[in-house]
């Protein structure tokens, strides 16, 4: 099990959120400051049909709306389907180093259309 606070490494400084929620399958954590808010839900599922566990990860952030600017919303998410017990993590692994590994040049081309 994560901890009662889980730190995300932001480019702005560490967003420390607590757990909010939590049952046997999922959790939440929540940040939020005057400026925004942050919440991280993690889940867990297995299908019955695939034979294959589903694991998610969603990070949202919510910048709060001044007088003169709107609120913005950010949602980014990971979702891992492998066979039961398998807890190989090279493509998960690989995937976060591509996304990351040209001081995020490869995140601003995705968010530009490219493919």
């Amino acid at each position: 099990m994560f901890g009662n606070t889980l730190t995300l490494p932001h480019a702005d400084g560490n967003i420390v959120a607590t757990r909010i929620n939590q049952d046997g399958y999922s959790s939440e954590y929540l940040f939020r400051s005057t400026v925004h808010e942050y919440r991280v839900k993690i889940r867990h599922q297995h299908n019955a049909t695939t034979l294959r566990d589903r694991h998610n990860i969603e990070v949202t952030q919510m910048v709060f709306p001044t007088a003169s600017t709107p609120q913005v919303d950010r949602k980014v998410y990971l979702v891992i389907e492998q066979m039961p017990g398998d807890i190989d993590v090279k493509n998960t692994d690989a995937l976060a180093d591509w996304l990351i590994a040209t001081a995020n040049a490869n995140v601003t081309s995705l968010l530009g259309w490219e493919s």
